[in-house]
Protein backbone atom coordinates (compact mmCIF):
# COMPACT_ATOMS: atom_id res chain seq x y z
CA UNK A 1 0.00 0.00 0.00
CA UNK A 2 1.60 3.21 -1.06
CA UNK A 3 0.79 6.42 1.09
CA UNK A 4 0.46 9.84 -1.29
CA UNK A 5 3.51 11.12 1.06
CA UNK A 6 6.16 9.19 -0.50
CA UNK A 7 6.47 6.31 2.22
CA UNK A 8 5.44 3.13 1.45
CA UNK A 9 3.88 0.38 3.89
CA UNK A 10 2.22 -3.49 3.92
CA UNK A 11 -0.41 -4.21 5.97
CA UNK A 12 2.64 -4.54 8.88
CA UNK A 13 2.95 -2.89 11.90
CA UNK A 14 7.10 -2.19 11.57
CA UNK A 15 6.35 -1.17 8.05
CA UNK A 16 3.96 1.59 9.27
CA UNK A 17 6.21 2.33 12.61
CA UNK A 18 9.20 2.67 10.24
CA UNK A 19 7.53 5.21 8.24
CA UNK A 20 6.26 6.97 11.41
CA UNK A 21 9.80 7.31 12.87
CA UNK A 22 10.99 8.97 9.05
CA UNK A 23 7.86 11.49 10.21
CA UNK A 24 10.10 12.26 13.40
CA UNK A 25 6.27 10.78 15.12
CA UNK A 26 8.16 8.17 16.79
CA UNK A 27 9.06 7.83 20.70
CA UNK A 28 11.20 5.28 22.14
CA UNK A 29 10.87 4.87 25.45
CA UNK A 30 13.18 2.52 27.85
CA UNK A 31 13.09 1.32 31.22
CA UNK A 32 9.07 2.15 31.90
CA UNK A 33 7.40 -0.28 34.41
CA UNK A 34 5.23 -2.45 33.07
CA UNK A 35 2.87 -1.88 36.04
CA UNK A 36 1.16 0.77 35.73
CA UNK A 37 3.98 2.98 34.24
CA UNK A 38 3.34 2.37 30.53
CA UNK A 39 0.00 4.08 30.53
CA UNK A 40 0.77 6.67 32.52
CA UNK A 41 3.89 7.55 30.25
CA UNK A 42 0.89 7.43 27.50
CA UNK A 43 -1.46 9.43 29.75
CA UNK A 44 0.23 12.39 30.98
CA UNK A 45 1.78 12.84 27.50
CA UNK A 46 -1.42 12.77 25.29
CA UNK A 47 -3.23 14.98 27.84
CA UNK A 48 -0.30 17.80 27.39
CA UNK A 49 0.06 17.44 23.70
CA UNK A 50 -3.43 15.79 22.55
CA UNK A 51 -3.42 15.09 18.99
CA UNK A 52 0.97 16.13 18.43
CA UNK A 53 1.89 13.28 20.61
CA UNK A 54 4.15 10.45 19.20
CA UNK A 55 3.41 6.91 18.70
CA UNK A 56 5.28 5.21 21.81
CA UNK A 57 7.23 2.35 21.05
CA UNK A 58 8.31 1.08 25.11
CA UNK A 59 11.46 -1.15 25.16
CA UNK A 60 13.98 -2.56 27.80
CA UNK A 61 10.70 -3.43 29.76
CA UNK A 62 11.48 -4.49 33.76
CA UNK A 63 11.31 -8.19 33.86
CA UNK A 64 11.93 -8.67 29.95
CA UNK A 65 14.40 -9.03 27.16
CA UNK A 66 15.49 -5.96 25.27
CA UNK A 67 12.90 -6.30 21.86
CA UNK A 68 9.68 -7.28 23.37
CA UNK A 69 8.18 -4.45 23.21
CA UNK A 70 4.70 -2.27 23.91
CA UNK A 71 3.35 0.12 21.24
CA UNK A 72 1.02 3.07 22.27
CA UNK A 73 -1.26 5.49 20.34
CA UNK A 74 -0.72 3.64 17.18
CA UNK A 75 -3.41 6.48 15.05
CA UNK A 76 -3.23 9.66 18.12
CA UNK A 77 -2.13 12.40 15.15
CA UNK A 78 -3.73 13.32 12.11
CA UNK A 79 -0.65 12.36 10.15
CA UNK A 80 -0.42 9.18 10.95
CA UNK A 81 -4.12 8.41 10.74
CA UNK A 82 -3.65 9.88 6.87
CA UNK A 83 -0.80 7.79 6.71
CA UNK A 84 -2.33 4.44 6.53
CA UNK A 85 -5.07 5.62 4.73
CA UNK A 86 -2.86 7.00 2.05
CA UNK A 87 -4.08 10.48 2.58
CA UNK A 88 -2.36 13.73 2.29
CA UNK A 89 -1.69 15.24 6.17
CA UNK A 90 -2.58 18.30 4.54
CA UNK A 91 -6.21 19.22 6.05
CA UNK A 92 -5.20 18.46 9.53
CA UNK A 93 -6.43 21.49 11.27
CA UNK A 94 -9.91 20.95 10.05
CA UNK A 95 -11.92 18.08 11.55
CA UNK A 96 -14.71 18.47 8.64
CA UNK A 97 -12.47 18.61 5.72
CA UNK A 98 -10.47 16.32 7.13
CA UNK A 99 -13.84 13.60 8.02
CA UNK A 100 -15.17 14.68 4.36
CA UNK A 101 -11.48 13.04 2.69
CA UNK A 102 -11.47 10.28 5.42
CA UNK A 103 -14.73 8.90 4.43
CA UNK A 104 -13.77 8.97 0.85
CA UNK A 105 -10.46 7.03 1.35
CA UNK A 106 -12.25 4.61 4.23
CA UNK A 107 -15.61 3.53 1.46
CA UNK A 108 -12.57 2.36 -0.64
CA UNK A 109 -13.15 -0.96 1.80
CA UNK A 110 -16.78 -1.15 0.79
CA UNK A 111 -14.86 -3.16 -2.61
CA UNK A 112 -15.08 -5.92 -0.47
CA UNK A 113 -11.83 -8.00 -1.40
CA UNK A 114 -11.71 -11.59 -0.13
CA UNK A 115 -8.63 -12.75 1.85
CA UNK A 116 -6.17 -15.04 0.41
CA UNK A 117 -5.56 -18.03 2.74
CA UNK A 118 -1.62 -18.34 3.09
CA UNK A 119 0.31 -21.56 4.81
CA UNK A 120 3.15 -19.39 6.21
CA UNK A 121 4.02 -15.67 7.24
CA UNK A 122 6.07 -13.67 10.11
CA UNK A 123 3.34 -14.67 12.53
CA UNK A 124 4.63 -18.42 12.18
CA UNK A 125 8.08 -17.13 13.01
CA UNK A 126 7.24 -18.95 16.83
CA UNK A 127 4.16 -21.44 17.65
CA UNK A 128 4.03 -22.41 21.23
CA UNK A 129 1.52 -25.55 21.53
CA UNK A 130 0.52 -27.03 25.23
CA UNK A 131 2.88 -26.53 27.62
CA UNK A 132 4.82 -24.13 26.06
CA UNK A 133 1.69 -21.27 26.40
CA UNK A 134 2.19 -18.55 28.73
CA UNK A 135 0.84 -15.51 28.21
CA UNK A 136 2.85 -13.45 30.50
CA UNK A 137 5.96 -14.09 28.22
CA UNK A 138 5.01 -10.86 26.78
CA UNK A 139 4.96 -7.47 28.84
CA UNK A 140 1.48 -7.31 29.61
CA UNK A 141 0.58 -4.22 31.10
CA UNK A 142 -1.50 -3.30 33.98
CA UNK A 143 -2.54 0.08 32.24
CA UNK A 144 -4.48 2.16 34.63
CA UNK A 145 -3.29 2.16 38.35
CA UNK A 146 -6.73 0.45 39.89
CA UNK A 147 -7.10 -2.33 36.87
CA UNK A 148 -7.73 -5.51 38.15
CA UNK A 149 -4.93 -7.35 36.45
CA UNK A 150 -3.25 -7.15 33.70
CA UNK A 151 -4.77 -6.74 30.16
CA UNK A 152 -3.16 -8.15 26.99
CA UNK A 153 -6.25 -7.53 24.67
CA UNK A 154 -6.87 -3.58 24.08
CA UNK A 155 -5.77 -2.54 20.92
CA UNK A 156 -6.74 -5.84 19.63
CA UNK A 157 -8.48 -7.59 17.44
CA UNK A 158 -10.69 -10.79 18.40
CA UNK A 159 -11.87 -12.82 16.16
CA UNK A 160 -15.34 -15.23 16.17
CA UNK A 161 -17.00 -17.24 13.52
CA UNK A 162 -20.73 -17.11 13.76
CA UNK A 163 -22.07 -20.60 14.15
CA UNK A 164 -25.43 -19.98 11.83
CA UNK A 165 -24.22 -18.39 9.64
CA UNK A 166 -19.90 -18.70 9.43
CA UNK A 167 -19.71 -15.15 9.33
CA UNK A 168 -16.08 -14.54 10.61
CA UNK A 169 -16.09 -11.28 12.77
CA UNK A 170 -13.15 -8.90 13.90
CA UNK A 171 -14.28 -6.61 17.16
CA UNK A 172 -11.99 -5.29 19.72
CA UNK A 173 -12.57 -6.58 23.44
CA UNK A 174 -10.64 -5.94 26.42
CA UNK A 175 -8.57 -9.11 27.25
CA UNK A 176 -7.22 -9.95 31.27
CA UNK A 177 -4.72 -12.31 31.69
CA UNK A 178 -5.96 -14.68 34.49
CA UNK A 179 -2.93 -17.55 34.04
CA UNK A 180 -0.35 -18.92 31.74
CA UNK A 181 -2.94 -20.03 29.26
CA UNK A 182 -5.74 -18.29 30.82
CA UNK A 183 -7.55 -15.29 29.97
CA UNK A 184 -11.31 -13.35 30.31
CA UNK A 185 -13.00 -11.10 28.09
CA UNK A 186 -15.62 -8.68 28.54
CA UNK A 187 -18.03 -7.79 26.01
CA UNK A 188 -20.84 -5.67 26.03
CA UNK A 189 -24.52 -7.18 25.08
CA UNK A 190 -25.25 -6.43 21.43
CA UNK A 191 -21.61 -6.40 20.08
CA UNK A 192 -21.20 -9.17 17.19
CA UNK A 193 -18.59 -10.82 19.27
CA UNK A 194 -20.76 -11.36 22.07
CA UNK A 195 -23.91 -12.50 19.93
CA UNK A 196 -21.48 -15.28 17.97
CA UNK A 197 -19.81 -16.19 21.66
CA UNK A 198 -23.56 -16.75 23.49
CA UNK A 199 -24.85 -18.62 20.50
CA UNK A 200 -22.11 -21.63 20.74
CA UNK A 201 -22.43 -20.99 25.13
CA UNK A 202 -26.14 -21.36 24.94
CA UNK A 203 -25.63 -24.00 23.04
CA UNK A 204 -23.50 -25.87 25.54
CA UNK A 205 -20.47 -25.69 23.59
CA UNK A 206 -17.70 -23.71 23.71
CA UNK A 207 -16.72 -21.07 21.50
CA UNK A 208 -13.61 -20.69 19.07
CA UNK A 209 -11.88 -17.41 19.80
CA UNK A 210 -8.68 -16.02 18.06
CA UNK A 211 -6.92 -12.81 19.86
CA UNK A 212 -4.67 -10.93 17.72
CA UNK A 213 -2.93 -8.73 20.38
CA UNK A 214 -0.38 -7.11 18.11
CA UNK A 215 -2.26 -6.49 15.01
CA UNK A 216 -1.64 -4.07 12.52
CA UNK A 217 -2.88 -1.26 11.48
CA UNK A 218 -5.52 -2.06 8.87
CA UNK A 219 -6.88 -4.36 11.06
CA UNK A 220 -7.26 -2.39 13.49
CA UNK A 221 -9.13 0.30 11.62
CA UNK A 222 -11.26 -2.94 11.29
CA UNK A 223 -12.27 -4.44 14.42
CA UNK A 224 -13.33 -0.78 15.14
CA UNK A 225 -14.68 0.13 12.01
CA UNK A 226 -18.66 0.07 12.93
CA UNK A 227 -20.23 -1.76 9.33
CA UNK A 228 -22.81 -3.64 8.29
CA UNK A 229 -22.91 -7.75 9.40
CA UNK A 230 -23.37 -8.01 5.91
CA UNK A 231 -19.71 -6.60 5.34
CA UNK A 232 -16.78 -8.84 6.69
CA UNK A 233 -13.84 -7.25 8.75
CA UNK A 234 -11.24 -9.01 6.42
CA UNK A 235 -13.16 -8.25 2.59
CA UNK A 236 -13.38 -4.55 3.88
CA UNK A 237 -9.47 -4.61 4.90
CA UNK A 238 -8.79 -5.65 1.30
CA UNK A 239 -10.92 -3.36 -0.51
CA UNK A 240 -9.01 -1.04 1.62
CA UNK A 241 -5.37 -1.95 0.46
CA UNK A 242 -6.64 -2.90 -2.69
CA UNK A 243 -5.35 -6.33 -2.56
CA UNK A 244 -6.16 -9.70 -0.61
CA UNK A 245 -5.42 -9.40 3.18
CA UNK A 246 -3.42 -12.72 3.48
CA UNK A 247 -4.48 -14.66 6.50
CA UNK A 248 -3.80 -17.87 8.07
CA UNK A 249 -6.04 -20.02 9.40
CA UNK A 250 -4.93 -21.12 13.21
CA UNK A 251 -4.24 -25.36 14.07
CA UNK A 252 -6.94 -25.29 16.39
CA UNK A 253 -10.12 -23.60 15.64
CA UNK A 254 -9.37 -23.06 11.84
CA UNK A 255 -10.50 -19.23 13.04
CA UNK A 256 -7.93 -16.95 10.29
CA UNK A 257 -5.82 -14.14 11.21
CA UNK A 258 -3.59 -11.74 9.49
CA UNK A 259 -0.29 -13.34 8.07
CA UNK A 260 1.70 -10.48 9.31
CA UNK A 261 0.27 -10.10 12.82
CA UNK A 262 3.29 -9.59 15.78
CA UNK A 263 1.28 -11.85 18.50
CA UNK A 264 -1.90 -14.12 18.11
CA UNK A 265 -3.68 -16.04 20.70
CA UNK A 266 -5.82 -19.16 19.70
CA UNK A 267 -8.21 -20.86 21.75
CA UNK A 268 -11.79 -21.77 23.08
CA UNK A 269 -14.09 -19.67 25.12
CA UNK A 270 -15.41 -22.31 27.68
CA UNK A 271 -19.36 -22.98 28.25
CA UNK A 272 -18.75 -24.55 31.82
CA UNK A 273 -16.19 -22.11 33.83
CA UNK A 274 -16.09 -18.61 34.56
CA UNK A 275 -13.65 -16.09 36.65
CA UNK A 276 -13.65 -12.83 38.21
CA UNK A 277 -12.81 -9.78 35.38
CA UNK A 278 -12.05 -6.21 35.67
CA UNK A 279 -12.59 -3.57 36.45
CA UNK A 280 -10.49 -1.85 33.65
CA UNK A 281 -10.47 1.94 33.08
CA UNK A 282 -12.58 2.24 30.12
CA UNK A 283 -13.43 4.62 27.05
CA UNK A 284 -15.26 7.29 29.17
CA UNK A 285 -12.44 7.55 31.61
CA UNK A 286 -14.00 5.86 34.45
CA UNK A 287 -14.05 2.40 35.99
CA UNK A 288 -17.26 1.26 35.16
CA UNK A 289 -18.77 -2.03 35.35
CA UNK A 290 -17.24 -3.21 38.28
CA UNK A 291 -15.76 -6.65 38.23
CA UNK A 292 -18.08 -9.52 37.69
CA UNK A 293 -17.55 -13.14 36.41
CA UNK A 294 -17.08 -14.10 32.67
CA UNK A 295 -16.23 -17.05 30.88
CA UNK A 296 -12.96 -18.58 31.04
CA UNK A 297 -10.83 -18.49 27.90
CA UNK A 298 -8.38 -21.34 27.42
CA UNK A 299 -5.35 -20.84 25.00
CA UNK A 300 -4.03 -23.64 23.18
CA UNK A 301 -1.30 -21.98 20.51
CA UNK A 302 -0.02 -18.63 20.79
CA UNK A 303 2.00 -17.43 17.23
CA UNK A 304 4.41 -14.72 17.30
CA UNK A 305 7.29 -12.56 15.65
CA UNK A 306 10.61 -12.01 16.79
CA UNK A 307 10.98 -9.67 18.91
CA UNK A 308 6.99 -9.14 19.33
CA UNK A 309 5.42 -5.75 19.93
CA UNK A 310 1.98 -5.63 21.74
CA UNK A 311 -0.21 -2.94 20.44
CA UNK A 312 -1.90 -1.21 23.63
CA UNK A 313 -4.73 1.20 24.24
CA UNK A 314 -5.11 2.81 27.88
CA UNK A 315 -8.40 4.52 27.98
CA UNK A 316 -8.66 7.58 30.53
CA UNK A 317 -10.41 9.92 30.69
CA UNK A 318 -10.67 11.97 27.74
CA UNK A 319 -8.97 13.22 25.56
CA UNK A 320 -6.72 9.67 25.69
CA UNK A 321 -3.96 8.16 23.15
CA UNK A 322 -6.16 5.85 20.55
CA UNK A 323 -9.44 7.96 20.72
CA UNK A 324 -8.60 10.42 18.08
CA UNK A 325 -9.23 7.75 15.38
CA UNK A 326 -12.15 6.32 16.97
CA UNK A 327 -14.12 9.43 16.69
CA UNK A 328 -13.51 9.42 12.82
CA UNK A 329 -14.67 6.09 12.65
CA UNK A 330 -17.64 6.43 14.52
CA UNK A 331 -18.55 10.13 12.76
CA UNK A 332 -18.04 8.19 9.35
CA UNK A 333 -20.08 5.38 9.68
CA UNK A 334 -22.98 7.60 11.37
CA UNK A 335 -23.41 9.65 8.04
CA UNK A 336 -22.68 6.05 6.38
CA UNK A 337 -26.34 5.36 8.10
CA UNK A 338 -27.85 8.11 7.96
CA UNK A 339 -27.23 8.15 3.91
CA UNK A 340 -28.66 4.50 4.13
CA UNK A 341 -31.47 5.95 6.15
CA UNK A 342 -32.22 7.99 2.90
CA UNK A 343 -32.05 10.92 4.56
CA UNK A 344 -31.33 13.73 2.27
CA UNK A 345 -29.23 16.95 2.89
CA UNK A 346 -27.14 15.90 5.64
CA UNK A 347 -23.83 18.05 5.67
CA UNK A 348 -21.80 16.85 8.47
CA UNK A 349 -21.22 14.53 11.41
CA UNK A 350 -18.53 14.33 14.81
CA UNK A 351 -18.87 12.49 17.61
CA UNK A 352 -16.25 14.91 20.22
CA UNK A 353 -13.80 13.76 21.98
CA UNK A 354 -14.71 15.65 25.14
CA UNK A 355 -17.81 13.12 24.89
CA UNK A 356 -15.27 10.10 24.81
CA UNK A 357 -16.12 9.63 21.00
CA UNK A 358 -20.05 8.71 21.89
CA UNK A 359 -21.50 10.14 24.76
CA UNK A 360 -22.25 13.71 22.40
CA UNK A 361 -23.23 13.98 19.15
CA UNK A 362 -23.36 16.29 16.49
CA UNK A 363 -24.97 16.30 13.04
CA UNK A 364 -25.48 19.06 10.61
CA UNK A 365 -28.07 19.31 7.93
CA UNK A 366 -29.59 21.72 5.45
CA UNK A 367 -33.35 21.60 6.09
CA UNK A 368 -35.22 20.67 3.49
CA UNK A 369 -39.07 19.92 4.97
CA UNK A 370 -41.09 20.66 8.06
CA UNK A 371 -39.52 17.56 10.44
CA UNK A 372 -36.52 17.30 8.97
CA UNK A 373 -34.19 17.63 12.02
CA UNK A 374 -36.34 15.77 13.93
CA UNK A 375 -35.93 12.43 11.62
CA UNK A 376 -31.92 13.32 11.53
CA UNK A 377 -31.69 13.37 15.21
CA UNK A 378 -34.40 10.08 15.82
CA UNK A 379 -32.42 8.16 13.26
CA UNK A 380 -28.86 9.23 14.58
CA UNK A 381 -29.35 8.43 18.13
CA UNK A 382 -30.10 4.43 16.71
CA UNK A 383 -27.76 3.90 14.34
CA UNK A 384 -25.37 1.61 15.82
CA UNK A 385 -21.65 4.10 15.07
CA UNK A 386 -23.78 5.67 18.02
CA UNK A 387 -26.52 3.94 19.55
CA UNK A 388 -24.60 2.21 22.03
CA UNK A 389 -24.28 4.05 25.48
CA UNK A 390 -25.13 7.29 24.17
CA UNK A 391 -26.44 10.07 25.57
CA UNK A 392 -26.47 14.14 23.84
CA UNK A 393 -27.55 13.86 20.11
CA UNK A 394 -27.83 17.50 18.90
CA UNK A 395 -29.04 18.51 15.47
CA UNK A 396 -27.65 21.82 13.74
CA UNK A 397 -28.02 24.12 10.55
CA UNK A 398 -25.35 23.73 7.70
CA UNK A 399 -23.83 26.95 8.89
CA UNK A 400 -22.54 25.43 11.50
CA UNK A 401 -19.55 23.85 12.14
CA UNK A 402 -20.63 20.37 13.92
CA UNK A 403 -16.84 19.90 14.83
CA UNK A 404 -16.30 23.31 16.55
CA UNK A 405 -17.78 22.96 20.38
CA UNK A 406 -18.04 26.42 20.32
CA UNK A 407 -20.05 26.67 16.98
CA UNK A 408 -22.66 23.49 18.23
CA UNK A 409 -22.85 25.80 21.94
CA UNK A 410 -23.83 28.87 20.03
CA UNK A 411 -26.59 27.20 18.22
CA UNK A 412 -27.84 25.24 21.30
CA UNK A 413 -28.03 28.68 23.21
CA UNK A 414 -29.59 30.62 20.33
CA UNK A 415 -31.65 28.49 17.86
CA UNK A 416 -32.89 25.44 20.51
CA UNK A 417 -35.89 26.39 23.02
CA UNK A 418 -35.39 23.58 25.21
CA UNK A 419 -39.37 23.25 26.24
CA UNK A 420 -40.46 22.25 22.38
CA UNK A 421 -37.50 21.58 20.55
CA UNK A 422 -35.78 18.53 22.66
CA UNK A 423 -37.13 15.10 22.95
CA UNK A 424 -36.11 12.60 25.28
CA UNK A 425 -36.01 8.78 24.75
CA UNK A 426 -35.78 6.06 27.27
CA UNK A 427 -34.78 2.57 27.11
CA UNK A 428 -31.98 2.76 25.03
CA UNK A 429 -28.87 0.43 24.13
CA UNK A 430 -26.60 0.68 26.98
CA UNK A 431 -24.10 -1.31 29.18
CA UNK A 432 -22.87 -2.19 32.43
CA UNK A 433 -20.26 0.40 31.64
CA UNK A 434 -22.63 2.74 31.76
CA UNK A 435 -21.60 5.36 34.83
CA UNK A 436 -25.80 6.01 35.03
CA UNK A 437 -26.46 2.51 34.82
CA UNK A 438 -27.22 1.16 38.40
CA UNK A 439 -29.36 -2.20 38.56
CA UNK A 440 -26.62 -4.41 35.86
CA UNK A 441 -29.16 -6.28 34.88
CA UNK A 442 -31.33 -4.00 32.84
CA UNK A 443 -28.82 -2.39 30.80
CA UNK A 444 -31.16 0.73 29.24
CA UNK A 445 -30.07 4.14 29.48
CA UNK A 446 -31.47 7.31 28.14
CA UNK A 447 -30.82 9.74 25.97
CA UNK A 448 -31.55 13.55 24.65
CA UNK A 449 -32.25 14.58 20.76
CA UNK A 450 -31.54 18.47 20.79
CA UNK A 451 -33.11 20.07 17.74
CA UNK A 452 -30.78 23.26 17.61
CA UNK A 453 -31.76 23.97 14.05
CA UNK A 454 -33.43 27.44 12.99
CA UNK A 455 -37.17 26.62 13.00
CA UNK A 456 -37.96 25.38 9.82
CA UNK A 457 -41.07 27.75 9.37
CA UNK A 458 -38.52 30.68 10.34
CA UNK A 459 -35.60 30.16 7.97
CA UNK A 460 -36.57 33.16 5.74
CA UNK A 461 -36.99 35.35 8.70
CA UNK A 462 -34.50 33.79 11.58
CA UNK A 463 -32.33 37.18 12.96
CA UNK A 464 -29.10 37.10 10.04
CA UNK A 465 -25.81 36.23 12.08
CA UNK A 466 -23.47 38.51 12.54
CA UNK A 467 -20.49 37.72 11.24
CA UNK A 468 -18.25 38.90 8.13
CA UNK A 469 -18.80 37.49 4.85
CA UNK A 470 -16.25 34.63 3.27
CA UNK A 471 -14.99 37.66 0.88
CA UNK A 472 -14.56 40.01 3.31
CA UNK A 473 -12.82 37.80 5.64
CA UNK A 474 -10.28 36.91 2.54
CA UNK A 475 -9.46 40.31 1.41
CA UNK A 476 -8.52 41.32 4.60
CA UNK A 477 -6.01 38.17 5.38
CA UNK A 478 -4.65 38.73 1.84
CA UNK A 479 -4.04 42.49 3.02
CA UNK A 480 -2.84 41.59 6.32
CA UNK A 481 -0.81 38.16 5.64
CA UNK A 482 1.35 38.89 8.64
CA UNK A 483 -1.63 38.97 10.93
CA UNK A 484 -2.72 35.28 10.20
CA UNK A 485 0.40 33.28 9.77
Amino acid sequence: MAASNGATFQNDLREFITAVEKRGELAHVRNAHWDRELGAVTEVLYRQKVEKSPLLLFDDIPDYARGYRCAYGMFGSPYRLSLVLGMEPTLSDNRKEMLDHFRKHIKKGFKRIAPKVVQDGPVLENVLRDGQVDLLKFPVPVHHEDDGGRYIGTACGVVTRDPDTGRVNVGTYRVQVKGPDQCSSYISNGKQGRIHRDKYLKAGKPCPVVIIVGTDPITYLAAGYTMPDTMPEYEWAGGLMDRPLELIEGEVTGLPFPARSEIVLEGEISATETTLEGPFGEWHGYYAGDAQQEPMIHIKRIYHRANPILTCAASQKPPHSHLFERCFLRSAGLLDALEGAGIPDVTGAWLHQAGAGRTFCVVSIKQRYFGHSTQVGLVASQVASVGYVSRWIVVVDDDVDPTDIHDVIWAMGTRCDPKTRTTVLDHCWSSRLDTLVTDKTLLYNTRMVIDACRPYERLDTFPKVCQSSPELAARVRAKYPELYR
